[in-house]
């Protein structure tokens, strides 16, 4: 418990604004699970699948998280290629200056 005091008084105003949102708002997030346990039937191409409300609301959220983060990673690779070919193409000019001047 000393741990915790010692963090929580080295956190700033808004850190701890921060903080104690994140947990009501996990606390909603936990409410509305329990709330939602319900079984629902999920009508797939090849069949049908029953699974609880909440689990189905988690695996949507996790697909759509994981095909962003795909599609955020192909677009910084492409600019880390496009910053690095900048940066050798620097390096370039300032040799070939160096070399003028000498």
């Amino acid at each position: 418990m000393l741990e915790f005091k010692e963090y929580w008084e080295k956190l700033s105003s808004v850190e701890k604004l921060k903080f104690v949102l994140k947990i009501i708002f996990g606390l909603i997030a936990f409410l509305f699970a329990v709330f939602n346990w319900q079984t629902v039937e999920l009508h797939l191409v090849f069949g049908k699948v029953n699974l609880p409300l909440t689990i189905l609301i988690i695996l949507c959220f996790a697909i759509g998280f994981f095909l962003s983060s795909l599609f955020d990673y192909r677009r910084f690779k492409k600019k880390n290629n496009e910053i690095e070919k900048l940066q050798r193409e620097i390096e370039k000019l300032k040799a070939k200056d160096i070399e003028e001047s000498n």
